[in-house]
């Protein structure tokens, strides 16, 4: 199977201002107050120096630079299922969009980067071994917030190898506007690559499943019109009460049996719901 890295744009420098010494360590300051609660001393002190490699334009690997980061944080992560991650292969992991765990509920998704970069141990290219996440760009909460955070996260995306989309507006749980994802995206799965995909877009609560209909399965027939047999893999994030929370990896499920049962909300109450069903929410 043909293998590809990603589209080339992550030669792309980031701005001038972002390079600059002071800002790029006043960016790793706000950075780190902002995610790196209950993170060790030497998490803190790794974040920030990542940060400024982001702002340098620097490569940063998720599965290999990041995870040092909260390891020995106050909230933890556990894992289960493994086993379900295929070895190779166009992948989608499709999870769900809830709080817990390390960084301010970042490190989860971290985490099943690095699991499933382990598990993808017959993908010889490491560029297409490490799955990337689909992540939207910024925070929503106010323009300004909106228009700097956007400008880090579109940095951030390149120096992670990432795909950004714009951030979601919703219409109670559906998502009204064109997120314009990319189609070196598709081809970066479709060739071989596998993405992280939280297509609820904002945290909700744990039991909340209800995925947005119209932009879930306009992205999985995206990608069906590519390739049918793509892997997609179910993640649960479960968080408990004190605020840790467990990954639950699922059997893979090809694409086309989705598609032909309903699309993505088949996929939720069929493959996603059922796991960690013994656990207390």
């Amino acid at each position: 199977m043909k293998e590809t890295l990603n589209s080339g744009e992550n030669n792309k420098r980031p701005p001038f201002i972002f390079r600059n010494p002071l800002v790029a360590h006043g960016t790793a300051y706000i950075v780190d107050k902002s995610i790196g609660d209950g993170c060790t001393p030497e998490g803190h002190q790794l974040l920030r120096k990542i940060v400024v490699r982001i702002c340098k334009g620097d490569e940063i690997s998720i599965s290999h630079d990041i995870p040092d980061v909260y390891h020995g944080a106050d909230l933890q992560i556990e894992v289960e299922g493994q086993k379900n991650i295929p070895s190779s292969g166009p992948t989608i992991f499709i999870a769900n969009h809830t709080r817990g765990g390390p960084m301010n509920s970042i490190g989860q998704f971290f985490e099943i980067i690095k699991e499933a970069y382990v598990a993808r141990f017959d993908v010889v290219d490491e560029n297409v071994r490490e799955p990337f996440i689909i992540i939207q760009k910024g925070l929503a909460k106010g323009k300004i917030i909106q228009y700097f955070t956007g400008i880090f996260y579109e940095i951030a995306g390149h120096s992670l190898n990432c795909e950004v989309v714009e951030i979601p507006r919703y219409n109670d749980k559906e998502i009204i506007n064109g997120q314009k994802l990319k189609a070196c995206a598709i081809d970066r799965i479709t060739n071989g690559g596998a993405a992280l995909w939280a297509p609820q877009g904002t945290h909700r609560d744990a039991r909340d499943l209800c995925f947005p209909e119209k932009k879930g399965n306009g992205f999985l027939n995206r990608v069906y019109s590519e390739d049918r047999n793509v892997q997609l893999v179910p993640v649960r994030l479960i968080p408990d009460l004190q605020g840790n929370v467990k990954i639950f990896f699922g059997p893979v499920i090809v694409l086309q049996h989705i598609i032909e049962n309903g699309g993505i909300n088949y996929f939720t109450e069929k493959h996603l719901d059922p796991l960690g069903k013994d656990r207390t929410l």
